[in-house]
């Protein structure tokens, strides 16, 4: 297949800088084994590289070798070195006498010599990880970079990795010109989508092609290209649901991101009225009338915090909001970011948000966002240091001005949360979910009845009618049930399945349902103290006074609820 799809803009970038004499060494961050193959074609083929006279390539598995053009693309040569036979290496000697070149430390004083007495490239593919006292690798690029010799004779090292962190100190990185690749492009995904379609006769139509290439985003070019042929090999074409079924299973492999198909939406929720004409108004409507926002010049969403106790529902609030606006749901695990390897955490981090904002714009859920902690000002030992080098990276991310992911983080303990995740610019709404009021129970109970309109859930075979229940539920089970969660709710209703289930029955009665009410236990007196806590976070956290107004007007305590009846 072709590969005139592919921006070159990386790799001119790197050589940009490379010939304003910035330094000979370009790390390139990726490890797509297409911008791999891509490098090697644009050193072979690009007139900047006419007047090179040796390409060399170093992989740990293959050693040394020299590039060179091939029918097929770039050819791989092995490097043979010429060995004295009065040397000790003699024993070890090709019949021809000579030797190919494996160890690091080696091939580094090898190449020396061709870097400064003739234009010369060097690349080095599949480097994870270098041992400095073995090989002298990061000391070689401090000397190249400025060395005279070969800023003059044009000579230019290029390193391929997944991360110039990985191979080097902060030192040895100033040195050394850091190129980001992107995974892909839009146009890049959009022309390898339609070269694959083409090749394997698949009929592609503008609105196809486009819903592919956002469906694949975040991904590399080889990632992109194996997940279109693994979805023609299981139905003989471009297949939306088995693409995301892959991509999903991939992002799912760094333990980091999950992508998930939210299942919910608003009508799925019972209650909360407050919070969703708020979040309809200043959210779903901004990104559901795109041309009016521009008008005003009024950007997307940067964040929202959920805060309140467990068991509210903030957390299926965030996946019905990307249900409701149509996002994709990507779920950030908090617990998988900290490792005890020096470095890793960071590198997590940097992956996660890299990642995130390439399949952006999406809903990035950060659950218990209180993980990240608070800046202590100094930091004791390298687990601290990494700690503060994630909760750094978390911040920069959430501050960016042209941040495209819309972050919702959820904390039972707002007072545990940093003061600078609560200034303006980091979350621009800070939305309190505290136990659902009176009207929010019943309608709560309704939606895991299946008896809520619009919502998906199956409906609960019943002996009473529709009203009947409503009525049961409002005149008996709302009142017992003052300061239960959203989740307790649910467990309400499948306490009293379960019941009427022991009891043979066809269907589920109203004798269940209260017996499954008056046994459920909670400890009253720890509630009233949480809602109590609950209303003095809202005051202080939540800046909007008319949506303040709305919340305690809809969570008010149940000491009415009798005169309602």
């Amino acid at each position: 297949m072709a590969h005139d799809y592919l921006d070159d803009s990386w790799i001119k970038l790197g050589v940009l800088k490379r010939q304003a004499n910035y330094s000979p060494i370009i790390c390139f961050e990726t490890v797509d084994p297409k911008r791999i193959y891509q490098l090697k074609r644009f050193v072979l083929s690009d007139p900047e590289f006419d007047h090179i006279e040796h390409v060399f390539l170093y992989d740990p598995w293959d050693g040394l070798g020299t590039l060179r053009p091939g029918p097929e693309g770039p050819q791989f040569e092995p490097y043979k070195k010429r060995i004295p036979s009065s040397s000790p290496l003699s024993s070890r000697m090709r019949p021809e006498g000579s030797v190919e070149l494996h160890a690091l430390k080696a091939v580094l004083k090898e190449v020396d010599s061709h870097l400064k007495t003739s234009r010369t490239v060097f690349i080095m593919q599949n480097i994870s990880e270098v041992k400095e006292y073995d090989t002298g690798f990061q000391a070689a690029l401090r000397s190249w970079a400025i060395n005279p010799q070969i800023m003059a004779k044009g000579s230019c090292v290029m390193i391929l990795t997944q991360d110039a962190a990985l191979l080097m100190d902060e030192f040895t990185k100033e040195f050394t010109i850091v190129v980001s690749v992107d995974p892909s492009s839009w146009e890049e995904r959009a022309r390898l989508i339609e070269a694959t379609a083409s090749a394997l006769d698949v009929p592609m139509d503008h609105t196809k092609l486009e819903s592919a290439t956002v469906t694949l985003s975040g991904l590399n070019l080889h990632q992109v290209e194996s997940i279109l042929l693994e979805s023609y090999q299981r139905s003989k074409n471009f297949d939306p649901d088995i693409m995301k079924e892959l991509k999903s299973e991939m992002v799912k492999r760094s333990k980091i991101l999950e992508v998930e198909d939210p299942q919910y939406n608003f009508q799925d929720i019972g209650g909360y009225h407050a919070i969703k004409t708020f979040i309809s108004k200043y959210i779903i409507n901004v990104l559901q009338r795109p041309e009016k926002a521009r008008h005003f010049d009024l950007g997307l969403p940067k964040g929202l915090l959920f805060f309140g106790p467990p068991g509210t529902g903030k957390s299926l609030f965030a996946h019905a909001l990307a249900s409701e606006v149509q996002l994709p749901f990507i779920n950030l695990v908090t617990e998988n970011i900290y490792s005890k390897w020096l470095g890793e955490s960071g590198q997590n981090m940097k992956n996660a948000i890299t990642l995130a904002e390439k399949m952006s714009p999406a809903i990035v859920f950060v659950d218990e966002i209180d993980r990240f902690g608070r800046r202590t000002g100094t930091a004791a030992g390298s687990a601290e240091e990494e700690t503060q080098r994630v909760f750094s990276q978390f911040l920069e991310w959430l501050g960016k001005p042209d941040r495209t992911a819309i972050i919702v983080g959820t904390t039972n303990v707002p007072e545990h949360l940093d003061d600078a995740f609560l200034r303006a610019g980091r979350f621009d709404y800070k939305i309190p979910f505290l136990y659902p009021g009176p009207q929010a129970r019943l309608e709560i109970l309704l939606v895991h009845l299946g008896l809520s309109k619009g919502t998906t859930r199956r409906r609960v075979p019943l002996e009473m009618g529709d009203e009947e229940v409503r009525e049961m539920l409002w005149r008996d089970i709302v009142p017992l049930t003052q300061n239960f969660s959203c989740a307790e709710l649910e467990e309400l209703v499948t306490r009293a399945k379960r019941i009427a289930f022991d009891r043979d029955k066809d269907a589920l009665g109203s004798q269940e349902l209260l017996e499954a009410t008056r046994t459920f236990r909670i400890d009253s007196a720890y509630r009233k103290r949480v809602v109590e806590t609950c209303m003095m976070q809202a005051r202080k956290y939540t800046d909007d006074q008319t949506f303040l107004d709305a919340i305690e007007e809809e969570n008010k305590i149940d000491d009415n609820v009798e005169k309602n009846l």
